[in-house]
């Protein structure tokens, strides 16, 4: 028995993804697998430092450790052969407020960002409706079992728009894509041409399936290491996103100055002691765990992909290469999504449909499978049930 099988009860725990289910999908008694964290517990060593930090019972004003610094470094180098410069990090809650970061220190009011679409649903807050920035998408092509990235049409939005930023998900969410390296290679050719920054969320990077390898976007173009910011944390990777902890790889050092500038303005530098205390703890001694995780992640994606297959093969599924998010395609459906979503919800699973993620996904599912196998199978019977329906 796997220790990701314990069902772990996480109701009354002001969990966004079990307590406020009833809010979101109208009922209590629903399977969620919908907002991106995992149904398991953190890593052992994480949870004997926090104890140990408990015991110690002092919470006064805290500074950052080198130590996790040290982590950060010896983490990237070992599992990605990525080489961290110390003087390029920076440390900040999370990584969508580090994106909101990005775009306000890297350019102006009205001025345009470019992204691929679909993508995460934060990056269309923090551009268009918060920062007031134009956004200009640039669709991803769905071959069927996976996205590609369309160059002509990229390069074409780049040339006709004036763009300022390039925003990345690497490894791709909602795909659930790892980017190759010659993908990226010419991404950043790209946007080299034109002069273009690029802020690579990279958060997933440690969450890449069997036969597939997380490639950081400045190893593949160290020549423009200086127009990349890599975002990285480890709240995905060990189910900590509560802890508010990432941080940003930022070699130029006139955008590290504004980024410290901006952190300043709103006096929000740094990381909280459980924070810092999750991140070395983890970085240092959770390999075996993710080891083990992905392994888990990975057998519940075949389980769900052939039970679609048995039940639903009208439903297309993207082969799962990073992150435990499962990308369905359901437009061969008769039925459209706003039907399909509540005829969903009717048969006991909350999902994601494909609308919120942008251009090219009305129709889509996105599925998070990092639960326990029992919980697995009955949320994906409800969700069989109700494409069914």
């Amino acid at each position: 028995m796997s220790q990701f099988d314990e069902v772990i009860p996480r109701l009354n725990t002001n969990s966004e993804k079990w307590d406020g289910a009833e809010a979101l999908f109208g009922r209590k008694d629903i399977i969620p697998m919908w907002v991106a964290d995992m149904d398991f517990r953190a890593p052992k060593p994480v949870l004997d430092a926090f104890r140990k930090r408990v015991d110690h019972g002092v919470f006064g004003y805290t500074k950052c450790e080198d130590g996790m610094t040290k982590a950060i470094l010896n983490w990237n180098k070992t599992r990605h052969g990525f080489d961290v410069d110390s003087d390029a990090i920076l440390y900040n809650a999370a990584v969508v407020p580090s994106i909101s970061l990005a775009i306000r220190a890297l350019t102006k009011p009205s001025e345009k960002v470019l992204m691929h679409s679909p993508i995460y649903p934060p990056f269309f807050k923090v551009t268009g409706d918060e920062t007031k920035r134009e956004v200009v998408l640039s669709p991803l092509k769905h071959t069927g079992t996976r996205f590609e990235i369309d160059f002509a049409d990229m390069e074409q939005k780049l040339a006709q728009n004036d763009i300022q930023l390039f925003l990345l998900c690497n490894p791709q969410n909602p795909g659930g894509i790892s980017w190759k390296k010659e993908e990226l290679t010419q991404l950043v050719e790209l946007c080299a041409r034109y002069n273009v920054p690029i802020v690579s969320d990279e958060i997933h990077a440690d969450l890449v399936m069997k036969n597939h390898v997380h490639t950081p976007l400045v190893k593949v173009a160290p020549y423009y290491k200086e127009q990349i910011i890599t975002l990285m944390a480890p709240t995905k990777t060990f189910n900590l996103a509560a802890l508010k902890v990432s941080y940003l790889i930022i070699d130029n050092p006139d955008y590290r100055a504004k980024f410290r500038e901006l952190q300043q303005y709103v006096h929000a530098p740094g990381i909280n002691e459980f924070g810092q205390i999750a991140l070395e703890a983890a970085y240092n001694e959770g390999a075996e765990w993710l080891d083990e995780l992905r392994d888990y992640i990975y057998e519940n994606f075949q389980y769900v992909k052939a039970e679609l297959n048995t039940h639903c093969p009208e439903i297309g599924v993207t082969e799962l290469e990073a992150t435990y998010l499962m990308w369905l395609d359901a437009r061969a459906l008769k039925k459209d999504e706003a039907t399909l979503y509540q005829d969903i919800i009717d048969a006991g699973c909350g999902v994601q449909m494909g609308s919120g993620f942008g251009a090219v996904a009305d129709k889509f599912i996105r599925l998070n499978i990092a639960c326990p196998r029992e919980t697995l199978k009955k949320g994906v019977a409800a969700l069989i049930a109700g494409i069914q329906k």
